[in-house]
């Protein structure tokens, strides 16, 4: 879909069980190009839920448990639309880049998005290549970068402050900032790829302000025009990103009174990251 990254996979009927070859088909694809677009997916709660099975364990939410579609922990429900008369908690999430659950001790793995509403024009989201942003690093500053670690925050998700104050307060407190590996080798690919986003405040052991310029440019260098694909989404879309080699931003670039609606599946990524305290 775009020299950076992303295909989109044709002739595959994922309302039904897969079989181990096709699973492992679509595997290779997804290490390969980092994110894998299906269309024309119309399917309820349980079907999205059981291809994303095939794939690995679900993630039930834990970390943003007001965002769940109820009764389906596993499916978070992203919209702008209203709920229980009051602003949906999820109307503005994803508006700085990251990768998923980052600021977690399990990030994760992998998104499975699917889409059921979009505004007319724009909703777009970008994604970009983590692996290609740090094989094109010089070998000095990869060596740099593997003897750090990422903290992530969770006050430093976009518009976080748009939330309800009693729900962030419980959100931060079950969400403390949390440090992780700068650079990753993926679990079955064996991929190196950087970990870096804007909601990492510092690197362990340095402070904020010694972190910042380095954060800046890393982000800046993963983002840059040539290593992003931008997805103009359609109703029935399936988007699958592997948050361990991607990043990605959900674009402010819609009138917020037409509906935007997605349901996404995370797979769960493997235990990493230590507890620690924020930087002076």
């Amino acid at each position: 879909m775009s020299n950076a990254l992303g295909a989109e996979v044709l002739g595959v009927d994922i309302a039904g069980k897969l079989s181990v070859r096709q699973v492992n088909a679509v595997r290779a694809l997804w290490h390969q190009h980092h994110i894998l677009l299906f269309r024309g997916v119309a399917w309820a709660p349980e079907q999205h839920m059981a291809f994303s099975l095939q794939f690995g364990a679900l993630d039930t939410h834990e970390a943003t448990p007001f965002d769940r579609l109820d009764g389906y922990p596993e499916l978070l429900h992203i919209t702008n639309r209203r709920k229980n008369g009051k602003p949906s908690e999820t109307r503005n999430v994803g508006r700085n880049w990251h990768s998923d659950y980052s600021y977690t001790n399990r990030p994760a793995a992998a998104s499975m998005l699917h889409c059921h509403e979009m505004p007319e024009t724009g909703g777009d989201t970008m994604f970009c290549n983590m692996v290609r942003a740090y094989e094109e690093l010089s070998p000095k500053l990869k060596g740099i970068l593997g003897e750090l670690e990422s903290v992530y925050d969770f006050s430093l998700v976009a518009n976080v402050d748009r939330r309800d104050p009693e729900k962030l307060r419980e959100l931060l407190r079950i969400n403390p900032p949390i440090a992780h590996p700068t650079v990753r080798s993926h679990p079955e690919s064996n991929a190196r790829a950087l970990y870096v986003s804007e909601r990492v405040s510092h690197f362990e052991g340095m402070t904020a302000a010694e972190s910042r310029p380095l954060i800046r440019y890393l982000c800046e260098h993963a983002t840059r025009h040539e290593n992003v694909y931008r997805h103009q989404w359609e109703p029935g879309d399936l988007i699958c990103w592997d948050n361990r080699t991607a990043m990605h931003v959900a674009l402010a670039d819609f009138d917020p009174e037409e509906p935007r609606t997605m349901l996404r599946t995370t797979l769960l990524g493997e235990p990493s990251g230590r507890i620690v305290k924020t930087a002076d």
